[in-house]
């Protein structure tokens, strides 16, 4: 055990000081076509959603969510519980809420990954974490993050890991359906509301919150942000935010950091958005917002190219 703890220090340190010189080049002017995984080799996932729920959910199916991960940050006040989700073998993306709170970033991240399962889910070391340079809170926008792992995730001929596409604008299905995912809670719990949505902290874990313990799904319409802002206050830049709104379905507190996904036309799924706030769950006169995707991918590919070694 001392042995593997040497290990993964050596290691931690090595990537640092790659970051520290890091600190003195100049950020690339383009991102280089070696960075940006192909989206022939993401989205791969065996995604069947019906009239499922994650509040008073249903449970999704062994492999059928491979990039979706649990993230727990630790916070001043006591650990969180989140989502994030893979993007390539050492990088995870999640909400920037997930990393700081009220200016104050967690003081450690744990991350687990390759099942639906929270007992069979297995801890990654986490290096570094990057929430966006512009967060403030959720309301002014910019909730977006980004983990990065000591060690290489393993795809090769494991249905359990799989990285997920990153979407693009064209890929947002207003009008039509996405699903997100996650591990939060399965009904709103107004004892913990001024905790997690109002205030934009990642759901504390708290003795008697009905957590599930497997995966939970949901299929949401996807609304447009001038119908989304005539029902809910939103940061101001509304092109940098999705919206979604059907009856009686909803993501909740600990679903934070998720991903939302829409199907491509050749079958596979792309991450449109990241669950980031809304007013209470399953309210139908209240969307759920998510951070857009599509208009962060210049700075995830910027903070992958600049940080990793």
């Amino acid at each position: 055990m001392e042995q593997e703890t040497d290990s993964l220090d050596s290691k931690r340190l090595e990537i640092n000081m790659c970051m520290q010189m890091h600190l003195y080049s100049p950020p690339p002017t383009h991102v280089s076509d070696t960075c940006k995984s192909s989206r022939e080799f993401c989205g791969v996932a065996p995604i069947n959603v019906e009239n499922q729920r994650i509040v008073k959910g249903n449970p999704a199916s062994p492999f059928e969510y491979p990039y979706q991960v649990g993230i727990v940050p630790h916070f001043p006040k006591g650990p969180g519980l989140c989502g994030g989700s893979i993007i390539n073998s050492r990088w995870i993306l999640t909400a920037a809420h997930c990393l700081v709170n009220e200016g104050v970033m967690a003081n450690g991240i744990e991350v687990y990954v390759g099942s639906i399962y929270t007992d069979q889910a297995h801890s990654v070391p986490v290096a570094l974490y990057f929430p966006h340079p512009d967060y403030v809170d959720v309301m002014k926008g910019n909730d977006i993050g980004l983990i990065l792992l000591v060690n290489d995730l393993v795809f090769f001929r494991n249905d359990n890991l799989q990285p997920i596409c990153l979407g693009r604008e064209e890929d947002i299905p207003y009008g039509g359906k996405a699903v997100v995912t996650g591990w939060g809670a399965m009904k709103y719990e107004m004892e913990i509301r001024d905790l997690t949505i109002t205030s934009t902290v990642a759901a504390p874990v708290l003795e008697g919150t009905q957590m599930p313990q497997v995966l939970q799904e949901v299929a949401l319409d996807v609304i447009t942000t001038e119908e989304c802002s005539k029902l809910e206050d939103l940061p101001s830049d509304t092109d940098k935010v999705i919206c979604t709104l059907t009856h009686h379905k909803d993501a909740c507190q600990g679903d934070s950091g998720g991903p939302l996904v829409a199907q491509l036309c050749d079958g596979r799924w792309a991450q449109i958005g990241i669950v980031s706030f809304g007013v209470g769950c399953a309210d139908p006169e209240h969307p759920g917002v998510y951070t857009k995707v599509s208009a962060y991918l210049d700075w995830i590919w910027n903070t992958i190219d600049v940080n990793t070694c």
